[in-house]
Protein backbone atom coordinates (compact mmCIF):
# COMPACT_ATOMS: atom_id res chain seq x y z
CA UNK A 1 0.00 0.00 0.00
CA UNK A 2 1.38 3.13 -1.15
CA UNK A 3 1.57 6.67 1.12
CA UNK A 4 -1.17 8.44 -0.41
CA UNK A 5 -3.61 5.12 -0.10
CA UNK A 6 -2.50 4.81 3.31
CA UNK A 7 -3.34 8.18 3.99
CA UNK A 8 -6.80 7.43 2.93
CA UNK A 9 -7.49 4.75 4.17
CA UNK A 10 -6.42 6.19 7.77
CA UNK A 11 -8.71 9.11 7.34
CA UNK A 12 -11.57 6.95 6.57
CA UNK A 13 -10.86 4.84 9.84
CA UNK A 14 -11.03 8.39 11.18
CA UNK A 15 -13.85 9.38 10.08
CA UNK A 16 -15.74 6.16 10.52
CA UNK A 17 -15.26 6.38 14.20
CA UNK A 18 -15.80 9.52 14.64
CA UNK A 19 -18.92 9.58 13.20
CA UNK A 20 -19.83 5.89 14.81
CA UNK A 21 -18.86 7.25 18.08
CA UNK A 22 -21.35 7.44 21.13
CA UNK A 23 -19.45 10.74 22.41
CA UNK A 24 -20.18 12.20 19.01
CA UNK A 25 -23.86 11.55 18.94
CA UNK A 26 -24.03 12.98 23.17
CA UNK A 27 -22.28 16.02 21.91
CA UNK A 28 -24.35 16.87 19.22
CA UNK A 29 -27.11 15.89 21.51
CA UNK A 30 -26.07 18.50 23.78
CA UNK A 31 -25.55 21.16 21.27
CA UNK A 32 -29.23 20.93 19.83
CA UNK A 33 -30.63 21.06 23.79
CA UNK A 34 -28.46 23.93 24.83
CA UNK A 35 -29.66 25.98 21.67
CA UNK A 36 -33.06 24.86 22.67
CA UNK A 37 -32.39 25.99 26.46
CA UNK A 38 -31.02 29.42 25.33
CA UNK A 39 -33.74 30.24 22.72
CA UNK A 40 -36.77 29.23 25.83
CA UNK A 41 -34.70 31.64 28.17
CA UNK A 42 -34.63 34.74 25.94
CA UNK A 43 -38.12 36.76 25.36
CA UNK A 44 -39.77 36.13 22.38
CA UNK A 45 -40.88 39.69 21.32
CA UNK A 46 -43.73 38.25 18.29
CA UNK A 47 -45.11 36.80 21.45
CA UNK A 48 -45.00 39.24 23.72
CA UNK A 49 -48.17 42.25 23.87
CA UNK A 50 -46.94 44.83 21.55
CA UNK A 51 -47.17 47.36 24.49
CA UNK A 52 -44.50 45.09 26.30
CA UNK A 53 -42.29 44.60 23.39
CA UNK A 54 -41.97 48.43 22.79
CA UNK A 55 -40.86 48.30 26.74
CA UNK A 56 -38.18 46.02 26.63
CA UNK A 57 -36.90 47.41 23.13
CA UNK A 58 -36.25 50.88 24.65
CA UNK A 59 -35.53 49.39 28.24
CA UNK A 60 -33.38 46.44 27.26
CA UNK A 61 -32.37 47.01 23.38
CA UNK A 62 -29.62 44.25 23.78
CA UNK A 63 -31.74 41.59 24.66
CA UNK A 64 -34.36 42.66 22.68
CA UNK A 65 -31.92 42.14 19.76
CA UNK A 66 -31.12 38.56 21.22
CA UNK A 67 -34.58 37.58 22.01
CA UNK A 68 -35.79 38.57 18.26
CA UNK A 69 -33.20 36.89 16.39
CA UNK A 70 -31.81 33.54 18.79
CA UNK A 71 -35.38 32.61 20.34
CA UNK A 72 -36.41 29.34 20.21
CA UNK A 73 -39.07 29.43 17.63
CA UNK A 74 -36.51 31.01 15.23
CA UNK A 75 -33.97 28.68 16.20
CA UNK A 76 -35.75 25.79 16.05
CA UNK A 77 -36.64 27.23 12.20
CA UNK A 78 -33.16 28.01 11.01
CA UNK A 79 -31.21 26.07 9.19
CA UNK A 80 -27.73 25.95 11.27
CA UNK A 81 -30.54 23.79 13.58
CA UNK A 82 -31.15 21.21 10.62
CA UNK A 83 -27.44 20.94 10.10
CA UNK A 84 -26.94 19.39 13.25
CA UNK A 85 -30.21 18.02 12.43
CA UNK A 86 -28.60 16.35 9.30
CA UNK A 87 -24.93 15.23 11.65
CA UNK A 88 -27.11 13.66 14.23
CA UNK A 89 -28.63 11.49 12.00
CA UNK A 90 -25.59 10.38 10.21
CA UNK A 91 -23.74 10.03 13.80
CA UNK A 92 -26.90 8.13 14.93
CA UNK A 93 -27.13 5.74 11.21
CA UNK A 94 -22.90 5.41 11.90
CA UNK A 95 -23.67 4.01 15.57
CA UNK A 96 -26.30 1.70 14.54
CA UNK A 97 -24.70 -0.24 11.38
CA UNK A 98 -21.09 -0.36 14.00
CA UNK A 99 -23.27 -2.33 16.63
CA UNK A 100 -24.91 -4.93 14.50
CA UNK A 101 -21.40 -5.11 12.94
CA UNK A 102 -19.55 -5.45 16.13
CA UNK A 103 -22.84 -7.83 17.01
CA UNK A 104 -22.17 -10.30 14.55
CA UNK A 105 -18.14 -10.13 14.60
CA UNK A 106 -18.55 -11.41 18.41
CA UNK A 107 -19.88 -14.37 17.97
CA UNK A 108 -16.32 -16.52 16.72
CA UNK A 109 -13.73 -13.95 17.56
CA UNK A 110 -10.87 -14.32 19.83
CA UNK A 111 -11.89 -12.64 23.31
CA UNK A 112 -8.69 -10.22 22.96
CA UNK A 113 -10.73 -9.16 19.77
CA UNK A 114 -13.57 -7.93 22.12
CA UNK A 115 -12.36 -4.84 24.38
CA UNK A 116 -16.10 -4.72 25.67
CA UNK A 117 -15.23 -7.85 27.55
CA UNK A 118 -13.84 -7.66 30.66
CA UNK A 119 -12.31 -10.59 32.64
CA UNK A 120 -14.23 -10.91 35.83
CA UNK A 121 -13.16 -14.60 37.42
CA UNK A 122 -10.83 -17.45 37.14
CA UNK A 123 -11.28 -21.43 38.14
CA UNK A 124 -8.81 -24.36 38.17
CA UNK A 125 -10.56 -27.32 38.63
CA UNK A 126 -9.24 -30.91 38.41
CA UNK A 127 -7.68 -32.31 35.62
CA UNK A 128 -10.19 -35.22 35.75
CA UNK A 129 -13.14 -32.81 36.54
CA UNK A 130 -16.45 -34.41 34.64
CA UNK A 131 -18.03 -32.29 31.13
CA UNK A 132 -16.66 -29.12 32.35
CA UNK A 133 -17.78 -27.59 29.07
CA UNK A 134 -21.27 -29.29 28.89
CA UNK A 135 -21.57 -28.08 32.50
CA UNK A 136 -20.86 -24.53 31.79
CA UNK A 137 -23.16 -24.71 28.90
CA UNK A 138 -25.99 -26.29 31.33
CA UNK A 139 -25.75 -24.15 33.66
CA UNK A 140 -26.26 -20.90 31.55
CA UNK A 141 -28.72 -22.10 29.58
CA UNK A 142 -30.58 -23.13 32.68
CA UNK A 143 -30.56 -19.05 32.81
CA UNK A 144 -32.26 -18.31 29.43
CA UNK A 145 -29.03 -17.39 28.12
CA UNK A 146 -28.32 -18.53 24.18
CA UNK A 147 -25.00 -20.27 23.97
CA UNK A 148 -22.56 -21.06 21.37
CA UNK A 149 -18.92 -22.46 21.46
CA UNK A 150 -15.71 -23.11 19.44
CA UNK A 151 -12.26 -24.13 19.84
CA UNK A 152 -9.43 -21.00 19.50
CA UNK A 153 -5.97 -22.19 19.87
CA UNK A 154 -6.48 -25.41 21.80
CA UNK A 155 -9.43 -23.52 24.04
CA UNK A 156 -12.61 -24.47 24.28
CA UNK A 157 -15.08 -21.21 23.96
CA UNK A 158 -18.32 -20.75 25.32
CA UNK A 159 -20.20 -17.55 24.27
CA UNK A 160 -23.07 -16.80 25.90
CA UNK A 161 -25.69 -13.92 25.45
CA UNK A 162 -29.26 -12.32 26.37
CA UNK A 163 -30.85 -9.39 25.36
CA UNK A 164 -31.36 -10.11 21.29
CA UNK A 165 -34.88 -8.84 21.86
CA UNK A 166 -33.26 -5.85 23.13
CA UNK A 167 -30.70 -5.32 21.38
CA UNK A 168 -33.15 -5.08 18.55
CA UNK A 169 -35.24 -3.11 19.90
CA UNK A 170 -32.62 -0.34 21.20
CA UNK A 171 -31.57 -1.13 17.20
CA UNK A 172 -35.41 -0.01 16.69
CA UNK A 173 -35.15 2.52 18.64
CA UNK A 174 -31.91 4.24 16.33
CA UNK A 175 -33.71 3.49 13.46
CA UNK A 176 -37.06 4.96 14.68
CA UNK A 177 -34.59 7.97 16.03
CA UNK A 178 -33.17 8.38 12.38
CA UNK A 179 -36.31 8.23 10.90
CA UNK A 180 -37.41 11.34 13.20
CA UNK A 181 -34.46 13.31 12.41
CA UNK A 182 -35.17 12.72 8.74
CA UNK A 183 -38.39 14.43 9.26
CA UNK A 184 -36.96 17.45 11.20
CA UNK A 185 -34.78 17.91 7.95
CA UNK A 186 -37.06 16.89 5.66
CA UNK A 187 -38.92 19.74 7.97
CA UNK A 188 -36.28 22.53 7.45
CA UNK A 189 -36.24 21.93 3.71
CA UNK A 190 -39.93 21.87 3.08
CA UNK A 191 -41.20 24.27 5.85
CA UNK A 192 -43.50 27.66 4.68
CA UNK A 193 -44.43 30.43 6.64
CA UNK A 194 -46.61 32.79 5.07
CA UNK A 195 -49.56 35.29 6.13
CA UNK A 196 -52.88 37.11 4.09
CA UNK A 197 -54.79 40.08 5.73
CA UNK A 198 -58.18 39.91 4.24
CA UNK A 199 -61.26 42.37 4.77
CA UNK A 200 -64.66 41.59 4.96
CA UNK A 201 -66.39 41.83 1.80
CA UNK A 202 -62.91 41.42 -0.24
CA UNK A 203 -61.87 38.61 -2.24
CA UNK A 204 -58.17 37.41 -2.68
CA UNK A 205 -56.85 35.25 -5.30
CA UNK A 206 -53.89 33.21 -3.43
CA UNK A 207 -50.48 34.05 -4.99
CA UNK A 208 -47.12 35.27 -4.04
CA UNK A 209 -48.07 38.69 -4.80
CA UNK A 210 -50.71 39.03 -2.42
CA UNK A 211 -49.17 37.74 0.52
CA UNK A 212 -48.95 40.46 2.69
CA UNK A 213 -45.88 38.58 4.40
CA UNK A 214 -43.72 35.98 3.72
CA UNK A 215 -41.12 34.30 6.53
CA UNK A 216 -40.13 31.12 5.16
CA UNK A 217 -40.21 30.18 1.81
CA UNK A 218 -39.11 26.31 0.84
CA UNK A 219 -35.54 25.75 -0.27
CA UNK A 220 -36.98 24.55 -3.46
CA UNK A 221 -39.91 27.01 -3.66
CA UNK A 222 -43.41 26.49 -3.49
CA UNK A 223 -46.70 26.18 -5.59
CA UNK A 224 -50.06 27.70 -3.56
CA UNK A 225 -53.08 26.32 -4.16
CA UNK A 226 -55.22 27.77 -6.70
CA UNK A 227 -57.95 29.40 -4.36
CA UNK A 228 -59.80 32.20 -4.14
CA UNK A 229 -60.96 33.50 -0.87
CA UNK A 230 -64.51 35.76 -0.31
CA UNK A 231 -64.37 36.89 3.23
CA UNK A 232 -68.17 37.47 3.95
CA UNK A 233 -68.69 38.08 7.82
CA UNK A 234 -66.53 38.31 11.00
CA UNK A 235 -68.28 37.78 14.66
CA UNK A 236 -66.93 37.45 17.63
CA UNK A 237 -68.56 36.31 21.08
CA UNK A 238 -67.49 38.00 24.63
CA UNK A 239 -67.81 37.09 28.67
CA UNK A 240 -68.57 40.69 29.76
CA UNK A 241 -65.25 42.63 27.88
CA UNK A 242 -63.34 39.51 27.10
CA UNK A 243 -63.68 37.75 24.21
CA UNK A 244 -64.36 34.36 24.10
CA UNK A 245 -64.37 33.07 20.10
CA UNK A 246 -64.18 34.64 16.89
CA UNK A 247 -65.48 32.98 13.47
CA UNK A 248 -64.81 33.97 10.24
CA UNK A 249 -67.25 33.31 7.10
CA UNK A 250 -65.62 32.92 3.80
CA UNK A 251 -66.20 31.21 0.42
CA UNK A 252 -63.85 29.51 -1.27
CA UNK A 253 -63.31 28.88 -4.64
CA UNK A 254 -60.95 26.20 -6.31
CA UNK A 255 -59.74 28.10 -9.73
CA UNK A 256 -58.84 24.70 -11.49
CA UNK A 257 -61.00 22.55 -10.44
CA UNK A 258 -64.41 25.02 -10.94
CA UNK A 259 -65.80 23.80 -7.28
CA UNK A 260 -66.59 26.15 -4.38
CA UNK A 261 -68.06 25.59 -1.48
CA UNK A 262 -68.31 27.71 2.60
CA UNK A 263 -65.82 27.69 5.15
CA UNK A 264 -66.28 28.49 8.76
CA UNK A 265 -62.48 29.17 10.32
CA UNK A 266 -62.24 29.89 14.00
CA UNK A 267 -59.29 30.72 16.35
CA UNK A 268 -58.71 26.83 17.40
CA UNK A 269 -60.52 25.25 13.99
CA UNK A 270 -58.13 26.35 10.76
CA UNK A 271 -58.75 25.30 7.20
CA UNK A 272 -56.58 22.82 5.86
CA UNK A 273 -55.74 22.78 1.89
CA UNK A 274 -53.19 21.20 -0.32
CA UNK A 275 -50.91 20.65 3.07
CA UNK A 276 -51.04 23.84 3.95
CA UNK A 277 -52.65 24.98 7.40
CA UNK A 278 -54.90 28.33 7.17
CA UNK A 279 -54.76 29.55 10.77
CA UNK A 280 -57.14 33.13 11.73
CA UNK A 281 -54.69 34.65 14.52
CA UNK A 282 -55.20 38.30 14.27
CA UNK A 283 -58.35 40.85 13.64
CA UNK A 284 -58.63 44.22 13.61
CA UNK A 285 -61.17 46.57 11.69
CA UNK A 286 -61.26 48.13 8.12
CA UNK A 287 -62.97 51.23 7.77
CA UNK A 288 -64.48 52.57 4.77
CA UNK A 289 -63.87 55.54 4.22
CA UNK A 290 -65.29 57.61 1.20
CA UNK A 291 -63.48 60.71 -0.36
CA UNK A 292 -65.63 63.39 -1.58
CA UNK A 293 -64.48 66.06 -4.02
CA UNK A 294 -66.88 69.26 -4.83
CA UNK A 295 -69.84 66.65 -3.81
CA UNK A 296 -68.76 63.90 -6.02
CA UNK A 297 -66.70 60.45 -4.99
CA UNK A 298 -63.50 60.04 -5.89
CA UNK A 299 -62.31 57.45 -3.49
CA UNK A 300 -64.19 54.72 -1.88
CA UNK A 301 -61.79 52.94 0.27
CA UNK A 302 -61.86 50.13 2.71
CA UNK A 303 -58.54 50.65 4.90
CA UNK A 304 -57.06 47.49 6.95
CA UNK A 305 -55.94 49.45 9.85
CA UNK A 306 -53.23 47.85 12.14
CA UNK A 307 -53.29 49.94 15.26
CA UNK A 308 -50.48 50.56 17.94
CA UNK A 309 -51.52 50.35 22.09
CA UNK A 310 -52.71 54.03 21.42
CA UNK A 311 -55.25 52.36 18.56
CA UNK A 312 -54.06 54.76 15.98
CA UNK A 313 -52.74 54.16 12.36
CA UNK A 314 -52.07 55.91 9.33
CA UNK A 315 -52.64 55.42 5.38
CA UNK A 316 -52.25 57.77 1.91
CA UNK A 317 -55.04 58.65 -0.33
CA UNK A 318 -51.87 58.75 -3.06
CA UNK A 319 -53.75 60.11 -5.97
CA UNK A 320 -55.08 63.61 -4.17
CA UNK A 321 -51.47 63.76 -2.05
CA UNK A 322 -53.48 63.09 1.04
CA UNK A 323 -51.96 61.61 4.64
CA UNK A 324 -54.29 60.31 6.87
CA UNK A 325 -54.17 60.00 10.92
CA UNK A 326 -56.68 57.41 12.12
CA UNK A 327 -57.31 56.75 15.98
CA UNK A 328 -60.27 54.55 16.91
CA UNK A 329 -62.37 54.77 19.70
CA UNK A 330 -64.31 51.51 19.35
CA UNK A 331 -67.00 52.18 22.11
CA UNK A 332 -66.67 55.95 22.14
CA UNK A 333 -67.37 58.15 25.31
CA UNK A 334 -67.32 61.81 26.56
CA UNK A 335 -66.70 62.54 30.85
CA UNK A 336 -67.83 65.76 32.02
CA UNK A 337 -65.23 67.81 30.81
CA UNK A 338 -65.96 66.44 26.65
CA UNK A 339 -62.54 64.76 26.86
CA UNK A 340 -63.04 61.66 24.43
CA UNK A 341 -62.34 57.36 25.40
CA UNK A 342 -63.48 54.20 24.81
CA UNK A 343 -65.00 52.34 27.12
CA UNK A 344 -64.17 49.23 26.09
CA UNK A 345 -63.14 47.36 22.98
CA UNK A 346 -65.94 46.21 21.45
CA UNK A 347 -67.15 48.46 18.49
CA UNK A 348 -70.70 49.19 20.25
CA UNK A 349 -70.13 53.31 19.26
CA UNK A 350 -67.40 53.43 17.23
CA UNK A 351 -65.70 56.72 16.05
CA UNK A 352 -62.47 57.84 14.45
CA UNK A 353 -60.47 60.64 15.66
CA UNK A 354 -58.89 62.24 11.78
CA UNK A 355 -56.06 64.66 11.26
CA UNK A 356 -55.51 64.76 7.29
CA UNK A 357 -52.67 65.78 5.91
CA UNK A 358 -51.73 67.97 2.61
CA UNK A 359 -48.21 68.72 1.42
CA UNK A 360 -47.04 68.32 4.86
CA UNK A 361 -50.05 70.63 6.33
CA UNK A 362 -52.81 69.59 8.82
CA UNK A 363 -55.95 70.55 6.97
CA UNK A 364 -58.66 68.67 8.85
CA UNK A 365 -58.79 67.48 12.72
CA UNK A 366 -62.28 65.98 13.58
CA UNK A 367 -63.88 63.13 15.30
CA UNK A 368 -66.59 61.45 13.06
CA UNK A 369 -68.70 58.57 13.56
CA UNK A 370 -70.77 56.02 11.42
CA UNK A 371 -71.80 59.01 8.40
CA UNK A 372 -70.01 61.96 9.65
CA UNK A 373 -67.41 63.48 7.80
CA UNK A 374 -64.99 66.12 7.97
CA UNK A 375 -64.59 69.03 5.38
CA UNK A 376 -61.38 71.01 3.99
CA UNK A 377 -61.22 72.91 0.84
CA UNK A 378 -62.98 71.26 -1.83
CA UNK A 379 -62.84 67.96 -0.05
CA UNK A 380 -65.08 66.02 2.13
CA UNK A 381 -63.99 62.56 3.98
CA UNK A 382 -66.25 60.40 5.41
CA UNK A 383 -66.61 57.45 7.29
CA UNK A 384 -69.06 55.59 5.99
CA UNK A 385 -69.15 51.67 7.85
CA UNK A 386 -66.64 49.77 9.91
CA UNK A 387 -65.58 46.46 8.53
CA UNK A 388 -63.58 43.69 9.90
CA UNK A 389 -60.10 42.31 8.69
CA UNK A 390 -58.13 38.63 10.06
CA UNK A 391 -55.00 37.66 9.06
CA UNK A 392 -54.81 34.21 8.32
CA UNK A 393 -51.25 32.29 8.51
CA UNK A 394 -50.44 29.84 6.34
CA UNK A 395 -48.44 27.16 7.51
CA UNK A 396 -46.80 24.24 5.89
CA UNK A 397 -45.13 22.07 8.28
CA UNK A 398 -43.84 18.63 6.28
CA UNK A 399 -42.42 16.75 9.18
CA UNK A 400 -43.43 17.62 12.14
CA UNK A 401 -46.46 15.54 12.21
CA UNK A 402 -43.99 12.52 11.19
CA UNK A 403 -41.46 13.88 14.18
CA UNK A 404 -44.46 13.29 17.07
CA UNK A 405 -45.74 9.89 15.36
CA UNK A 406 -42.01 8.64 15.92
CA UNK A 407 -41.27 9.75 19.09
CA UNK A 408 -43.75 7.61 19.96
CA UNK A 409 -43.25 4.97 18.04
CA UNK A 410 -39.22 4.96 19.04
CA UNK A 411 -40.45 4.42 23.47
CA UNK A 412 -41.62 1.12 22.33
CA UNK A 413 -37.74 0.42 21.08
CA UNK A 414 -36.80 2.02 24.12
CA UNK A 415 -39.16 -0.04 27.14
CA UNK A 416 -38.04 -3.12 25.02
CA UNK A 417 -34.87 -2.77 25.57
CA UNK A 418 -34.97 -1.49 29.45
CA UNK A 419 -36.80 -4.55 29.46
CA UNK A 420 -34.40 -7.39 27.96
CA UNK A 421 -31.03 -5.33 28.95
CA UNK A 422 -28.23 -6.75 26.42
CA UNK A 423 -25.55 -8.60 28.34
CA UNK A 424 -22.88 -11.51 27.32
CA UNK A 425 -20.78 -13.80 29.14
CA UNK A 426 -17.75 -15.92 27.83
CA UNK A 427 -16.11 -19.03 29.35
CA UNK A 428 -12.07 -19.95 28.21
CA UNK A 429 -11.75 -23.43 28.82
CA UNK A 430 -7.84 -24.73 28.53
CA UNK A 431 -6.50 -27.93 29.96
CA UNK A 432 -2.67 -28.41 30.66
CA UNK A 433 -0.87 -31.05 33.02
CA UNK A 434 -1.76 -29.37 36.67
CA UNK A 435 -5.72 -28.99 35.78
CA UNK A 436 -8.07 -27.54 33.86
CA UNK A 437 -8.39 -23.62 33.81
CA UNK A 438 -11.38 -21.94 33.06
CA UNK A 439 -11.54 -17.89 32.84
CA UNK A 440 -14.76 -16.18 32.69
CA UNK A 441 -15.37 -12.41 30.57
CA UNK A 442 -18.73 -10.42 30.87
CA UNK A 443 -19.75 -7.39 29.20
CA UNK A 444 -23.21 -5.66 29.80
CA UNK A 445 -24.61 -2.24 29.13
CA UNK A 446 -26.52 -2.09 32.34
CA UNK A 447 -26.37 -3.47 35.64
CA UNK A 448 -23.02 -5.19 35.31
CA UNK A 449 -22.99 -6.11 39.43
CA UNK A 450 -25.87 -8.33 38.50
CA UNK A 451 -23.90 -10.19 35.71
CA UNK A 452 -21.31 -10.77 37.94
CA UNK A 453 -23.41 -12.33 40.49
CA UNK A 454 -24.38 -14.89 38.10
CA UNK A 455 -21.13 -15.73 37.03
CA UNK A 456 -20.17 -16.11 40.98
CA UNK A 457 -23.28 -18.28 40.66
CA UNK A 458 -21.83 -20.27 38.04
CA UNK A 459 -18.43 -20.95 39.34
CA UNK A 460 -19.99 -22.14 43.08
CA UNK A 461 -21.92 -24.39 40.83
CA UNK A 462 -19.06 -26.00 38.99
CA UNK A 463 -16.88 -26.31 42.08
CA UNK A 464 -19.68 -28.41 43.78
CA UNK A 465 -19.95 -30.82 40.72
CA UNK A 466 -16.35 -30.99 40.67
CA UNK A 467 -15.89 -31.49 44.28
CA UNK A 468 -19.00 -33.67 45.59
CA UNK A 469 -19.15 -34.05 48.84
Amino acid sequence: MNLSAKRLNDAMVWFWKLLSSRNTGIVLLITISLLLLIGAALPNPSLMPRVEAIKLKFESPLLYQLGENFNSIKLGKSYIFAFIGLLLITSTTFCSVDRVLKRMSTRKSAISNQPSFRKSKSLSLPKNAPGVAENISSLIQAKSWKTTDWTDNEKRIILARRGDVGFWGSIFFHAILISLLIGIVVYHVSAFYGAVRISEGQTIKLTKDSLTSISRMPVFGIKLPPLAFTFNTFSAQYDDQTATDFTADFNIADLENDRQWKEIIKINRPFTYSGIDFLMTVQGYSPNFVLYKNGTPVVDTVVALDFDQDLRDTFDIDDHGLHVVAQFFPDMERNSEGRVSTKSRIPNNPYFGIEVYQQGRQVLRKLIGKGEGGSFGPYTLEFHDLHHWIRLNLVKETGIGFFFLCAMIGLVGLVIRIVDPEEQMMASIENADEGCRVDFYHSARHFEGLLEETVDEIITSLRKSANPQ
